[in-house]
């Protein structure tokens, strides 16, 4: 195989994981109080929270990407997503899960008035 065929093909799998990820739906499960992306018949990637509406708290708990999603940056795209509701809401965010606290650190400009401790 010629050099320049290799990095077409390199640069064609590149650009399609790219748009797998920009076209990627989240969707926000209310009733199991997570935020997912399905991957499959039975697979998804997710985030779960819990709400209290009283205090207008909403605490990011876990995350969870499975291994054919790894590296697509679904987590980034559950995170994100699970904040612009919580700013929809007028929610303040409790960071539990460790995914979402590098999340955050990495976009702390954008997201520090909405995360308490």
């Amino acid at each position: 195989m010629s050099c320049m065929l290799s990095a077409r093909i390199i640069a064609s799998r590149v650009s399609a994981s790219r748009a797998y990820c920009t076209a990627t739906i989240v969707k926000n499960d209310t009733k199991r109080k997570k935020f997912v992306i399905e991957l499959g018949k039975n697979d998804e990637a997710y985030l779960q929270y819990s709400e209290d509406r009283k205090t207008n708290l909403i605490k990011f708990e876990h995350t969870f990407v499975p291994d054919a999603g790894k590296g697509k940056g679904l987590g980034k795209k559950l995170v994100e997503s699970a904040f612009q509701y919580a700013i929809a809401q007028k929610m303040t965010v409790k960071l539990e899960c460790d995914f979402a606290v590098k999340y955050f650190k990495d976009n702390e400009s954008t997201y520090k008035s909405y995360v308490t401790k």
